[in-house]
């Protein structure tokens, strides 16, 4: 057994609380603060985590997997068409931020149009195109930026908006027009923007409501919806310029669909846990059913295209495509390449679909495949491959099982006999369906070395419909942490682990179910990974974004006793217990994340490593990265190597095999 890892110093500094009713004294409070002394301390734990890392026999051989890998192609977003040319955004060979271009092919010769290295900005970049194809308005935040930019000559048709904050654009059919709805941390603003024949821009505040996250346009540019976050709330005829009037705003349930003539067609959760699609006149009259709600399959979104519409479901927690006419009649399935995940890419919150002339685009990958943009086209029998996976995960078998009522998904290469280093990825929060995608390298690469990879569905996701979410939210959250047990449970009676040799990986607040198993089960995990974290569920109210778009959301509130007494029962931070054996624990952060911000993980990481009786490693890693996926390759390449080489060190992976690349 190696010498254990000797940690820097950190001095406990018990500071008194009271939150929600329960008074306690936090001995690390100061390490959520950003001084001098705890980026110091931060830097030492990040240095001794990336030295040991390095020096397990196994790293050269995870670094090399991870380069094979690790797809670029998941800061890509599938090829889209408008007017006749095709924008698409990826990181070019060698370059570490990534680019947006037109083309006249989806693949071919590309013309740049922005380098995020010119841009003064460090967050994702919103883009979309006109209509024509002829106008591109991009945004981004820290610091603001938003454009307008003509795609022929490069000039700047219009530079800045009154309000900064995350830009969404809605173009009318003129291409001359377009909504700007401009949300940060507490507020919306929506613009209706006019871009003259000269440089004479209009700038008018539609409609004035905080909830408002987005706008659409029909095609036909009669009408305009504003969108909170689950449904339209107000409609505008444009063409009798009547205002905005409210539309759903005080319907419970969400609305994910499009404007086809005079009615919205949408798939809701209302009256149907598993979503039905619905046609809703815009005048107000009386709702039609077109699609019934089914058991076995969740509805998701509806995608109109042509004389067709996509519905998109989730079918056994994974993506599947129907089609059907405007009146809801089934014309057949999209066949899939997969048991995966179909989406519209970073940067596009109004479906998993993208419309593209007379059909639409979408990217497709699954846990062993990686990501490649497709395009249907009307009536065609089966979606066009505009890309190839980069990766293909040779000879891997993904087998559906379910333990106790709790689905998941093995896979692995090759017959499944004796227990094998396995890894549990979860999600199970937010109405989130976490579906069996592309996200990152790891279930990939440590298949490919011969791991066993589990991808479970708990309770407190969106794969199984809205039921399945409300089972595990606010004070109910147990389940989800009771599911994942469930499933270790189930693997190691079937033979096929133990736990020795079990790790859990989690990711966002798809890490809390790996934190809290480590707190709450240390004796049924080897090794855990929780990237990305939220730890402290009872001081997270010092982060406006964390609350709005985590804790409050779906977990309670800190400051209300009745919530405050669930979260302290399972906070990871203030259930670590001193004298335990704790598993080895990666604790993976990004710096400039705004919603799971890195104190969490140097907390957590400083109280593990006080209060462990166990020699496995605690490690705390603080990457210069924020939340999102879009980083750097070479970045992304050794975030996938660290945590792959953790894995096979702890939980005694022997490598083999080799991987199949088809570019």
């Amino acid at each position: 057994m190696p010498d254990p890892l000797v940690y820097p110093s950190t001095p406990a500094r018990p500071e008194p609380n009271r939150i929600g009713g329960i008074a306690f004294h936090d001995p690390f409070q100061w390490l959520a603060d950003e001084t001098a002394e705890v980026v110091a301390w931060q830097d030492v734990q990040d240095q001794l985590a990336r030295d040991y890392l390095q020096a397990q026999p196994v790293w050269e051989l995870a670094l090399a997997t991870a380069a094979r890998c690790t797809a670029t192609a998941l800061t890509d977003r599938p090829p889209e068409l408008y007017g006749g040319r095709w924008f698409r955004e990826h990181v070019p060979q060698g370059a570490r931020n990534p680019v947006v271009e037109v083309a006249e092919t989806p693949t071919g010769p590309g013309r740049t149009l922005v380098r995020r290295n010119d841009l003064a900005t460090s967050s994702i970049v919103h883009w979309r195109p006109s209509p024509d194809g002829r106008r591109l308005a991009y945004g981004g935040t820290d610091p603001a930026l938003f454009r307008v930019l003509d795609v022929d000559s490069g000039e700047i048709l219009l530079d800045g908006l009154p309000n900064s904050g995350v830009y969404r654009v809605a173009w009318l059919p003129d291409s001359r027009r377009f909504f700007c709805v401009v949300n940060d941390a507490t507020a919306s603003t929506t613009y209706l923007v006019r871009l003259g024949a000269t440089p004479s821009i209009e700038l008018q505040p539609l409609p004035p409501d905080p909830a408002v996250r987005r706008v659409t346009v029909s095609a036909d540019g009669q009408w305009a919806l504003a969108h909170d976050s689950g449904r339209p709330c107000y409609r505008c005829d444009l063409a009798g310029n009547q205002g905005w009037a409210p539309f759903l705003r005080d319907v419970d349930g969400t609305f994910r669909g499009a404007v086809v003539g005079g009615e919205f067609i949408a798939v809701t959760d209302r009256g149907a846990p598993n979503g039905r699609v619905v046609a809703i006149p815009l005048d107000g009259s009386d709702w039609r059913e077109l699609v019934p709600a089914s058991a076995g399959t969740v509805l998701f979104s509806v995608t109109a295209i042509d004389d067709e519409l996509i519905l998109a479901e989730h079918s056994d927690g994974a993506s599947r495509l129907r089609r059907l006419t405007v009146d809801g009649r089934v014309l057949g399935e999209i066949p899939l390449p997969d048991k995966g995940m179909a989406w519209s890419g970073p940067g596009r919150d109004d479906g998993l679909l993208s419309p593209a002339g007379n059909g639409c685009v979408f990217t497709f990958s699954s846990l062993t495949r990686s990501p490649a943009a497709y395009r249907y086209q009307s009536g065609s029998p089966a979606p066009q491959a505009l890309t190839r996976p980069r990766v293909v995960v040779d000879n891997a078998v993904v087998r559906v099982e379910n333990a106790a009522g709790v689905p998941y998904k093995v896979v692995a290469k090759g017959e499944l006999t004796g227990p094998r280093p396995l890894v549990i990825g979860a999600y199970g929060a937010l109405n989130i369906a976490w579906l069996p995608a592309y996200v990152s390298a790891l279930p990939a690469a440590w298949v490919q070395l011969g791991g066993v990879y589990v991808h479970a569905h708990l309770r407190g996701g969106g794969e199984y419909g809205t039921e399945w979410w409300q089972a595990a939210r606010r004070h109910t959250k147990q389940a989800t942490f009771d599911d994942l047990y469930t499933v270790a449970a189930d693997l190691i009676e079937r033979g096929w682990t133990d736990s020795d040799r079990l790790g859990v990986f989690g990711a966002s607040i798809g890490s809390l179910p790996a934190a809290v198993a480590v707190t709450q089960r240390p004796d049924l995990f080897r090794a855990c990974v929780a990237m990305l974290p939220v730890l402290d569920l009872l001081r997270c109210g010092k982060d406006p974004v964390t609350m709005a778009d985590i804790v409050r959301a779906d977990l309670g509130d800190p400051a209300v006793p009745a919530d405050a007494a669930v979260l302290h029962a399972y906070s990871p931070y203030h259930q670590v217990r001193d004298g335990t054996a704790y598993p080895a624990v990666m604790i993976d952060c990004g710096a400039v994340s705004r919603s799971c911000p890195a104190w969490h993980g140097r907390k957590m990481a400083a109280r593990l490593q006080q209060a462990t009786s166990a020699q496995h490693p605690i490690l705390l890693r603080v990457r210069p990265a924020g939340h999102t996926p879009q980083t750097a390759p070479e970045d992304m390449v050794r975030r996938d190597a660290e945590q792959l080489a953790f894995f096979a060190t702890e939980l005694g992976l022997a490598p083999n095999g080799n991987i199949k690349s088809v570019d």
